[in-house]
């Protein structure tokens, strides 16, 4: 997969840019790094190698066995639409509203498993990476990246980079729970869409909000 020049430029932005900084898009919030784009903002680092293929199969078990029908019983989603996932291009970008904490199981258990297998998902920095334990449990059971919702460009940069690797990358552009809202989305995922010429799939999850 050939990445347009405006990942690499993410990247060199998250990085410090050298001695040039560009010009960062209107209302972004850029701040220097070291030596990534985690040594600095995350308490806790990528668990990178929780997307191995040993760790992909646990996560799967774990996932078949326990957490989707978990979340089927408690929520009993109506799902529409994947079947068009079938034939559609990946990598991608998934944007989703986000309403509960269980709109991320219920995301991937509703994706056909070639896709399921591919994804990632943005989960704030703040919050699930605090510490090692929490990281290494939501990596496990999610897939997650750590992704900072504070408007910088470390998170569109790591997403940039698992984009390049062939990830699919599922982001929550209110970049917080909404009680049900689909209003307050950040411009940044369209930015990232473009600037990696990445596919751009819409996600709407209805009723969640209620549940947790």
């Amino acid at each position: 997969m050939r990445l347009a020049g405006g990942g690499r430029t993410l990247e060199w932005m998250a990085r410090g840019g050298g001695r040039r900084r560009s010009a960062s898009p209107y209302g972004w919030r850029t701040q220097r790094g070291g030596g990534g784009p985690w040594s600095q903002r995350a308490p806790v680092g990528d668990q990178a190698w929780l997307r191995t293929a040993t760790s992909a199969a646990a996560r799967e078990l774990l996932q078949q066995s326990f957490l989707f029908p978990l979340a089927r019983t408690i929520a009993r989603p109506r799902v529409v639409g994947s079947e068009l996932l079938m034939n559609a291009p990946q990598p991608a970008l998934l944007a989703s509203n986000h309403a509960s904490d269980i709109d991320t199981p219920l995301i991937l258990a509703a994706l056909p498993w070639a896709w399921r297998r591919r994804t990632v998902v943005g989960a704030a920095t703040d919050r699930f990476y605090r510490n090692h334990a929490s990281a290494i449990m939501t990596a496990l059971w999610l897939s997650t990246f750590p992704f900072d919702r504070g408007g910088n460009l470390r998170g569109l940069a790591s997403a940039a980079v698992l984009l390049r690797a062939g990830h699919n990358v599922l982001l929550y552009p209110q970049a917080t729970r909404s009680a049900g809202s689909v209003e307050g989305f950040r411009a940044g995922i369209a930015r990232l869409a473009l600037a990696t010429s990445t596919p751009l799939i819409p996600i709407h999850v209805k009723g969640s909000a209620i549940i947790m």
